[in-house]
């Protein structure tokens, strides 16, 4: 008999965020939006994907969102994730961005471990979050989630990703959660 032990995985999950819990995306988007006016971005570097990433207060949306990540995930894998950061992403017409990934490879300790993207806003015509990967026999993987007003979707932090181009005339909005396990 064999006994398999993993080493690494990189999986991507999605959900749809039940209508049931009464989240208002309008708030979540102002929220997003007035840091992006103001450029209240993580990080003001052009070299640094954070510059697209911007601060974003307290808001019990943003907590209900987070509260039902963490229990599915406690619920469906038995692993408690805790919220270490949260963003709000803005793409106006004809943007994209590079990519990128959520490890800070000098504070490996404080890094996440799961990300997650909640669309919040999206015109008519499709965009993705695109991911890369590479594995023993495919070298230069691509995957791509559509993505969807009030979806998750959840990724090892480690994944390389980027945002394809917004095709609307209007923002595309999504909110960046970052988490770690904690158990």
């Amino acid at each position: 008999m064999f006994f398999k032990q993993g080493l690494t995985e990189h999986s991507v999950y999605t959900s749809d965020l039940p209508k049931i819990i009464p989240i208002n995306y309008d708030k979540i988007n102002i929220n997003i939006l007035e840091n992006y006016y103001y450029n209240n971005c993580q990080n003001s570097s052009e070299f640094s994907y954070l510059n697209k990433y911007f601060f974003l207060e307290d808001d019990k949306n943003i907590t209900w969102i987070n509260d039902y990540i963490r229990d599915y995930f406690r619920l469906d894998y038995k692993k408690t994730l805790g919220l270490i950061h949260k963003a709000g992403i803005v793409q106006q017409s004809n943007e994209s961005l590079n990519y990128h990934h959520h490890i800070d490879e000098n504070n490996l300790k404080n890094s996440p471990d799961i990300s997650a993207i909640v669309t919040t806003k999206i015109g008519k015509n499709p965009s993705y979050v695109e991911f890369e990967y590479k594995s023993d026999r495919v070298k230069n993987g691509k995957y791509r989630v559509p993505l969807k007003n009030k979806q998750v979707i959840l990724f090892n932090s480690g994944l390389r990703h980027c945002f394809t181009k917004n095709n609307n005339s209007e923002a595309l909005i999504n909110l960046s959660l970052k988490l770690q396990l904690l158990d």
